[in-house]
């Protein structure tokens, strides 16, 4: 469930992001909107149904702010490369 990057050990270094994470950053930030937004939406739309007004829309808001940071997490996460120190072929 929770994927840790594995830590460099005594000889390895921390390789810099590439081009692409320029991207995988910008988009971190709509997903994480997009999240929170859904979850006030079906919240939303819940308690219309069960005539709740604001109990289900902040659940669901609390949740959806919770999966987008469980999201983020994992798309940052992403950018953690480590270098071998040899790269002998």
């Amino acid at each position: 469930m929770s994927e840790h990057p594995t830590p460099p050990e005594n000889g390895q270094k921390m390789a810099p992001p590439g081009p692409a994470a320029n991207y995988l950053l910008l988009s971190a930030g709509s997903i994480f909107t997009s999240m929170l937004i859904a979850g006030f939406i079906v919240g939303y739309f819940l308690d219309e149904l069960f005539d709740t007004r604001p109990i289900l829309m902040l659940a669901c808001a609390l949740l959806g702010f919770i999966g987008g940071m469980q999201k983020v997490i994992r798309l940052t996460q992403r950018l953690d490369r480590v270098v071998p120190e040899n790269k002998n072929d």
